[in-house]
């Protein structure tokens, strides 16, 4: 996906070598990255970076008070027809379209990623299971 400017993806995970190994993936494929370690990092970022956040990745279980789920709803507020990509530690449906995904590798966030900005929003959430068939489809 080549555009005039980079899209900038915001990157939210604990654990620093899946986050800088997914970050280093993206920027190599022409993506801007931007990375947290909390939600209250990200939260930050969300509201206050210049130029945007396009997409977002996060764990779900972040510490403190701001969670993934938290930031998806942020990022859905101001992306209402796009999809945040989370990892989790159990697959749960997400009612704003959301890509729940259960414990992934970054080739995995990446694949998701990637179906979540080629895709138009879905007239429903798509299961994990559902997600997975549809990718195997394709």
């Amino acid at each position: 996906m080549t555009s005039a400017r980079e899209e900038r993806i915001l990157i939210v995970d604990t654990n620093a070598v899946f986050r800088e190994s997914l970050a280093r993936e993206l920027q190599g494929r022409n993506y801007d990255t931007v990375t947290a370690e909390s939600g209250i990092q990200a939260l930050l970022l969300l509201r206050a970076h210049n130029r945007g956040i396009d997409w977002l990745y996060s764990r779900a279980s972040l510490p403190g008070l701001i969670d993934g789920w938290i930031l998806a709803d942020e990022y859905h507020d101001s992306h209402p027809d796009r999809s945040a990509v989370i990892a989790a530690s159990c697959t749960r449906s997400s009612s704003q379209g959301h890509i729940v995904l259960n414990d992934p590798s970054p080739a995995g966030v990446i694949d998701a990623m990637w179906y979540s900005m080629t895709q138009e929003q879905p007239a429903h959430t798509p299961t994990i299971t559902q997600w997975a068939e549809q990718r195997i489809a394709a």
